[in-house]
């Protein structure tokens, strides 16, 4: 049992931010997500990303990534050319309603047009977006994550009572 149950050092809070920390992850995970079988090989991901990113760098964040089980790296020759392709595991996909979920929160209080709401890739349900992942085993494991817009900032700062947001179990 934590002495102090606020410390981070021992908590998993702590571990997912190391996770998912550095610049370019959080990208990949993102473009991997809209790639058809979650699958990309490692030039056309680059790509993706719409900022240089050095090849070093590129490199030690999809190591540290597959490292940290959020994607697999499959390695084959197609004639004399080795391909390389990067595809989201179980947990990478779990990763995915989160980073969504950044997203959108960014939207709504970083100053963003409302209208950049527009893009959520959420399901709109009234004035909330939900953004859920189902176990691709078909087994009974999801995670689901709502996000209620219709609370203004100003009402979020008011409130001392709660967040502008929950987690739906």
């Amino acid at each position: 049992m934590l002495e102090n149950p606020n410390d981070l050092r021992s908590c998993s809070l702590a571990d997912a931010f190391m996770t998912i920390g550095g610049k370019w992850k959080p990208y990949i995970v993102w473009y991997l997500n809209t790639a058809p079988d979650l699958t990309m090989r490692y030039g056309e991901l680059k790509r993706h990303i719409p900022w240089t990113i050095s090849h070093k760098m590129y490199a030690q964040q999809l190591h540290e990534l597959e490292a940290d089980g959020i994607i697999t790296r499959h390695e084959y020759m197609e004639g004399n050319i080795r391909v390389v392709d990067y595809t989201l595991t179980e947990a990478g996909r779990f990763l995915v309603p989160a980073i969504l979920y950044l997203r959108d929160w960014r939207a709504v209080f970083g100053g963003f047009p409302a209208s950049t709401l527009t893009r959520t890739q959420g399901t709109w349900e009234d004035e909330s977006i939900t953004y859920r992942c189902d176990a691709s085993d078909g087994s009974d494991v999801a995670t689901t994550i709502t996000f209620d817009v219709a609370r203004t900032r100003e009402e979020s700062l008011a409130d001392t009572e709660g967040d502008a947001f929950h987690v739906a179990e």
